[in-house]
């Protein structure tokens, strides 16, 4: 009688009939992350500033990290340069603000999204020197996870909230004096994740983390506005758990974290799959809660953070990808 037989990797997390032949590659490490050992570790909200140092959040941990990814000369007769890498604690945060998100506006601040706080979910700015300078959003009834600066200063942020109950998750947009806050998507989705902006900042690319969904929007000439005959679910995704945190390179190809799959997928500007980067270990169900990844300004260098919940590991990988870094606000 014939029989089905398990194949090597099918009880963890195999690459999909339809994804297993776009071109792949395997990412390296990058450098070891210390974890707490007496509790939960989750890396999250990759951001690289102007000198090109890296910062990244252990969510749980409410806590800042910061790279400094400088490089030197060793030699001024041989065309020889030695990578150096310092890892260095930024910010311990305050009343159990649990980072999600970092992004960096043009004159250096930081803005965090904390997915909660004693305060509840809100946005914390942070002087480039590490001080807590102001925070906004507070009091909004939304989980804010992820946030993006358009070409003004202003922001879209997403909606970690809902459940297939209640539906509550939207995207908001606020405007650059940041008190005035519009719903771009009132509700209608589970939990918001990942969001980004296409370089001609005309369209919304907004993963849903309780959905499996990668969407995007057109935007109105009023920034908060979509134009819904335009707006399109471009993919679905296989498998536990669900698309996490976006980035966009120059030439608009957006990159997706698969979150609890050591998996991040590449899509082209109209939504097509074309590409994949695997973590080492993913095959054996290792290091795989891969949440975000960020490309290096001026390289296509891109650098991800993952985490391994059952061995209480933390990393940082990096592979070569299609393009460089996009020229975001902060770069103006």
């Amino acid at each position: 009688m014939n029989e089905l037989r398990y194949r090597d990797d099918d009880q963890y997390f195999p690459i999909p009939e339809h994804e297993k032949h776009i071109p792949t590659v395997w990412a390296e490490k990058f450098m070891d992350i210390p974890a707490n050992p007496d509790g939960l570790n989750i890396l999250e909200g990759m951001c690289f500033d102007r000198n090109g140092d890296l910062f990244f959040c252990n969510t749980p941990q409410c806590r800042i990290y910061k790279v400094d990814m400088g490089t030197k000369e060793i030699s001024v007769f041989i065309d020889l340069l030695v990578e150096t890498k310092k890892l260095s604690v930024f910010i311990d945060l305050p009343e159990h603000m649990m980072p999600s998100a970092v992004k960096i506006h043009k004159d250096g601040r930081l803005f965090v999204t904390m997915a909660g706080s004693d305060e509840g979910s809100l946005v914390a700015i942070i002087s480039p020197e590490g001080k807590i300078l102001d925070k906004i959003l507070t009091g909004t009834g939304r989980m804010i996870d992820d946030m993006v600066f358009d070409q003004d200063g202003g922001f879209y942020c997403t909606d970690l909230g809902g459940d297939f109950n209640h539906k509550t998750a939207g995207i908001l947009y606020v405007e650059p004096d940041y008190k005035t806050v519009h719903s771009v998507v009132q509700d209608g989705m589970i939990a918001t994740n990942g969001i980004s902006l296409d370089p001609d900042g005309n369209h919304l690319w907004v993963t849903e983390y309780g959905g499996g969904r990668l969407l995007r929007f057109t935007l109105g000439k009023n920034k908060y506005s979509i134009d819904i005959a335009s707006s399109y679910v471009p993919y679905t995704f296989t498998g536990l758990e669900g698309p996490d945190s976006t980035i966009i390179d120059e030439d608009g190809n957006l990159y997706v974290a698969i979150c609890g799959q050591g998996r991040f997928m590449v899509f082209s500007r109209n939504g097509f799959p074309i590409g994949q980067i695997l973590i080492p270990g993913r095959e054996c169900g290792e290091m795989c809660k891969s949440t975000h990844l960020a490309i290096r300004p001026g390289t296509n260098e891109a650098y991800m953070c993952t985490a391994d919940l059952n061995r209480n590991l933390c990393a940082i990988y990096r592979a070569k990808v299609f393009a460089r870094a996009c020229r975001s606000y902060q770069f103006q």
